[in-house]
């Protein structure tokens, strides 16, 4: 079942009639935008979140905007504003505001809708599968791009985050004119799956000498069973000899001739125990250099496995690293920005006759 954006609860009057009949102007969007995110701020530092939030769940007021509670049963449905997580039937948090977040922040900007189906299944699809989408703005894909990722992971853990970007751009759309604003992102640190091509090359390389290993034992197994079946051959070949010996029918040629005979067939019986050891020294070496590669292989793997292990601790170990330093480079940053904003504003201000040349080509 798909919600639909046209709710209108109490008389009050939510952000989807505000955009129903047009796209908003740049500025009045990014105030919004501003306002919405600072409602996110406050309700996830609480530790809560909204799970179902869209147009139709904030209400535009004198004083800004306000969310809304979900509607009974809603919680269920899908919108196209619903984090992909949700709709795969993962439970909502943090990081599904933010993807909702992201894409009324990107229909505001550009009056269309990031994600768009006929059906549940042909707008559950889009969510999932269907990339995301451009506005036309460099900048402000940059910034809503990582609201929309399709893993939770991927998208900006804070709403300050997210908010200092606000700030920014909306600084540079006021600078620019009617010119698309200028990179407002330091390019991401390196994510934690960056070191995953290292631990698929470990894997790699144990799944190859598990081959050889299996490959070798299968080897070896049939040459033992050569071994044996050859072996097993020869006793059956002997012991008919030493049969048909047996049931020889009296020779009146005397004794010299009985003995030659003896002679003949004990000599044979020798050469197939000559043979015979010759096949079981051969089995027992085979058996031996199993075993040896055996061993070598059990080595492998346990230095395969301690390369993994500090492998992973050295990259947990630079990922938090790496997450700490850009947490203090953010907190910084917002500080400078907060500081510099209420001096630019008034500048700026003074400098743009009317809010309509705040506006920005994003089209």
């Amino acid at each position: 079942m798909i919600l639909t954006e046209e709710l209108v609860l109490n008389d009050t009057t939510t952000l989807a009639q505000v955009l129903a009949p047009a796209r908003l102007p740049v500025a009045e969007a990014l105030r919004y935008a501003m306002q919405l995110a600072e409602c996110l701020r406050q309700l996830h530092e609480k530790g809560g979140w909204h799970g179902v939030l869209s147009p139709s769940n904030i209400a535009v007021e004198a004083t800004g905007l306000q969310l809304l509670p979900p509607p009974e049963g809603s919680t269920r449905m899908v919108t196209p504003y619903t984090a992909p997580e949700v709709v795969l039937g993962q439970p909502a948090d943090e990081r599904s505001d933010v993807f909702s977040f992201g894409a009324i922040i990107f229909e505001m900007l550009t009056g269309r809708r990031a994600f768009e189906g006929d059906s549940r299944a042909a707008l559950a699809a889009q969510i999932t599968k269907a990339p995301t989408p451009a506005s036309g703005s460099p900048a402000v894909d940059r910034m809503v791009g990582p609201c929309l990722a399709k893993a939770a992971e991927g998208r900006p853990p804070r709403m300050q985050k997210i908010m200092m970007d606000l700030k920014l751009l909306s600084g540079a759309a006021r600078r620019s004119g009617q010119s698309a604003p200028p990179s407002l992102r330091r390019e991401p640190a390196a994510e934690p799956g960056m070191g995953r091509a290292e631990i698929q090359q470990m894997e790699a390389r144990m799944a190859a000498r598990l081959q050889l290993h299996e490959r070798t034992m299968a080897e070896m197994h049939r040459s033992a069973s050569e071994a044996v079946s050859t072996v097993k051959l020869q006793l059956a070949g002997m012991g008919s000899e030493v049969a048909s010996s047996r049931n020889l029918p009296s020779i009146s040629f005397g004794n010299s001739m009985d003995e030659g005979a003896t002679t003949a067939i004990q000599a044979r019986i020798d050469r197939g125990f000559e043979a015979l050891n010759a096949r079981m020294s051969q089995l027992e070496r085979s058996v031996e250099e199993m075993r040896r590669k055996f061993t070598q292989f059990e080595h492998n793997i346990a230095a395969d496995l301690v390369d993994i292990e500090h492998g992973l601790k050295t990259q947990g170990a630079a990922i938090e690293s790496g997450r700490t330093a850009m947490s203090q480079t953010d907190d910084l940053v917002e500080r400078v920005v907060e500081a510099l904003e209420s001096p630019q504003t008034a500048v700026l201000d003074s400098d743009v006759p009317a809010p309509e040349s705040a506006s920005f080509a994003i089209n």
